[in-house]
């Protein structure tokens, strides 16, 4: 699905220290002229292509990153696209195809208004443009379209408008592998031609939702200038149709919400659209669903299969005139056999019927997370049953404002995950467009950074990509991984028989009481009571089980079976098959808390982390990082900051600080510190402060800035209706 933005405004053009030729035109879609480095436009003949991308690394606060980071120390990095310059494009359509590609199409120059019908390709391992030569029947320019990924490496474009801003309607189909563009026959009644819609395929069906397009019903002249209702010629349209790809048929058009610039999703057979503008051309934060199991959208297998393209032919210039332009001098429209009637002065089209499928809307009024839409640059996907907005620098927002915010759609409850300047860049660069596939956790930002010195003046729109890992912040796919297991499921059948004694179980793992893991008992090397440790018996013997701690600091015995944890456990499975002590003397003891080691095998049996005896509050979920991160279970890992980046709380968040610090998340370990310093007086006061270590508390008070301390004694959580 194509992501388009806003159109910008645009902005000055920089000082560049590096002296070279400016541009002295835009008839391409590449930007004319060249600085002495690599960013010149190349001749696609003789592209050279950086053998090495990670020598185009930049740090989003500035300078080229020299090393990997660990992974517990994620932090997103940028990277200097090689090969073909790109002009300034605008409204154009990015696509993620596959894991190894982003392709763009169409899109206008944003200095010289010139629009075009490029296909390019960002190749995501070199991270390198390539302007791909395609055949076949291909489209006109044109801008504001949306481009969709489909089966057997396809791409559906659909509508946009073109140079003359006559609104299209027409369907290509572009085949990845030969490059060639294809028109399908069409049949049923196509929707009016629209630019900037919204476009979800389910089911093989293409949903096409809002959009605008010219008006038709008046003119100027027939608007009373007293009157509240000011001309427009856009109109805000507010239909949902589909296309049956199987069959290339469209469906009849119901009235549902008007929106343009919006994005939709389809979850748990319901679609979701947010985002965008309406009627009043005002940004809106509104969810709105649309029962998909309603019969109106049901396939009705009346006709054969598959469908039927038109040949190729010899492109030539569009026609102008007061109707419809077309991009051949034929007499009938794009994908129609029927002619076109193109009367001086439109008649208004039949009203369609309202969609009568079940419709839901929410509005979230205030929040301290809410992120405002009418400020910044919004980018929105749905990643499983998270709703995600990429908050983004603009002229509008301070830098602060910023970030990475997220919606449980289960719960409603928005989040901020990450903190913008560490993420997004902040002020210091401007991202225009997101690519992420729909069942993916890789997310691609394009732009450029504010300061061009090193690339030319003027703004390169797609200069930079900013690939960002979603499972570094929680994020997941699974509808409810972790989740408690019912009856019914495995994991319920084996959850029953862990730490049970009529279980068969035939091994031991032994872990620290809680109480002497808390403050300073607890050392964190791992080696409580050293001096304890392999000291002798009274009677001056040495004990047979000299490489446990005490029995009065460790917690009850917790019985295992070797064969869930040699499937489940890598580590166990190494140390069983080198036959160390452990193997010989059947138990195991982990330096960690008795909750969270606890936790910790039960999620081995069932592979969940939901709240129950077993894991009672999100403290113990922070100490199943610190192990998820210790033992490389990358699993447990995002289930982990799924929960704790969306239930941090007042009395967990400093154990959270504390032990994201201990694991190396430090995303993690910075929002927690901010939520504790936001609600300092309260969390002082709670239990799990009390229980850290006096170098944790003296690590935190550290981090207490003057003026940072502020009391938000309103409601925590988002009003929503």
């Amino acid at each position: 699905m194509s992501l388009l933005p806003p159109t910008p405004q645009p902005p000055a053009p920089a000082t560049t220290a590096n002296t070279h030729v400016p541009p002295t035109s835009h008839s391409t879609i590449f930007a004319a002229g060249a600085s002495s480095n690599s960013f010149a436009a190349p001749n696609s003949s003789h592209m050279q292509v950086s053998p090495d991308k990670n020598a185009r690394k930049k740090s989003l606060s500035g300078g080229v990153v020299v090393g990997e980071g660990g992974v517990g120390s994620y932090r997103p990095v940028a990277y200097r696209t090689e090969g073909v310059r790109l002009a300034c494009l605008v409204n154009a359509s990015v696509t993620v195809c596959g894991e190894d590609s982003i392709y763009a199409f169409g899109g206008f120059d944003q200095y010289t208004d010139e629009v075009f019908n490029h296909v390019l390709k960002l190749d995501l391992h070199t991270f390198t443009w390539t302007l791909v030569d395609n055949y076949g029947d291909i489209p006109s320019v044109r801008m504001g379209h949306t481009t969709t990924y489909w089966r057997d490496d396809k791409l559906i474009i659909f509508g946009g408008e073109n140079e003359q801003r006559v609104f299209l309607s027409d369907v290509y189909i572009f085949d990845i592998p030969s490059a060639t563009w294809s028109q399908p026959v069409l049949s049923g009644h196509p929707p009016c031609g629209r630019s900037r819609h919204a476009v979800v395929l389910h089911d093989d069906k293409l949903f096409i939702l809002g959009g605008i397009h010219n008006n038709p019903v008046a003119q100027p002249s027939d608007y009373d200038p007293d009157d509240e209702v000011e001309y427009s010629p856009q109109e805000v349209l507010d239909d949902i149709c589909y296309l049956d790809l199987k069959t290339m048929t469209w469906s009849r058009s119901w009235k549902w919400v008007a929106r343009f610039d919006h994005q939709a999703w389809v979850r748990e057979g319901k679609l979701w659209i947010f985002g965008g503008m309406g009627k009043e051309m005002d940004r809106t934060g509104e969810l709105i669903s649309l029962d998909l199991s309603h019969p109106v959208f049901a396939r009705t297998e009346i006709k054969q299969i598959g469908y039927a393209t038109r040949p190729s032919r010899v492109m030539s210039e569009a026609t102008t005139g007061q109707g419809r332009v077309l991009r051949s001098h034929r007499s009938y429209g794009p994908n129609s056999p029927r002619p076109l009637f193109n009367p001086r002065r439109n008649t208004p089209p039949p009203k369609p019927n309202v969609v009568p499928a079940a419709t839901s809307s929410i509005r979230f009024l205030w929040g301290r997370d809410i992120p405002s839409e009418a400020h910044g640059t919004h980018f929105h996907h749905l990643c499983g049953s998270t709703l995600l907005d990429f908050v983004t620098f603009a002229n509008t927002i301070r830098s602060s404002e910023t970030g990475l915010s997220a919606l449980d759609l289960r719960e409603m409850t928005w989040r901020k995950i990450a903190d913008g300047t560490d993420m997004l860049g902040g002020a210091n660069w401007r991202w225009h467009y997101l690519a992420i596939a729909p069942n993916s956790t890789m997310a691609y930002l394009l732009g450029c950074p504010t300061d061009n010195d090193d690339i030319g003046e003027g703004e390169e729109y797609l200069s930079d990509v900013l690939p960002i890992d979603l499972t570094q912040f929680g994020m997941h796919l699974d509808l409810q991984p972790g989740e408690k297991p019912v009856d019914g499921m495995l994991g319920w059948d084996l959850g029953k028989v862990f730490d049970t004694d009529d279980s068969g179980s035939d091994f031991i793992i032994r872990a620290m009481k809680d109480e002497a893991a808390e403050g300073d008992e607890w050392d964190v090397e791992g080696m409580w009571g050293r001096n304890m440790i392999g000291s002798p018996t009274s009677d001056g013997q040495q004990r047979e089980d000299d490489d446990l701690p005490p029995e009065n600091v460790m917690g009850p015995p917790i019985r295992c079976h070797k064969l869930i944890l040699l499937s489940r456990w890598r580590h166990f499975t190494s140390l069983y098959n080198a036959r160390m002590r452990e193997f010989h003397r059947g138990r195991l003891y982990l330096p960690e808390p008795y909750t969270v080691v606890r936790a910790f095998l039960y999620y081995l049996y069932t592979d969940s982390i939901a709240k129950s005896s077993y894991c009672p509050d999100i403290s113990t979920v922070a100490g199943m990082l610190v192990m998820a991160n210790l033992y490389d279970i990358s699993r447990l890992r995002t289930l982990c900051l799924n929960r704790l980046y969306n239930e941090l709380d007042v009395e967990s968040a400093a154990v959270v600080w504390e032990r994201a610090g201990v694991a190396g998340e430090e995303a993690l370990r910075k929002k927690a510190a901010g939520f504790v310093l936001t609600y300092w007086g309260r969390v002082v006061r709670t239990r799990g402060f009390r229980r850290l270590s006096r170098r944790s508390l003296m690590e935190l008070c550290e981090e207490v800035v003057p003026g940072s301390l502020r009391e938000d004694e309103g409601d925590e959580d988002e009003e929503m209706s």
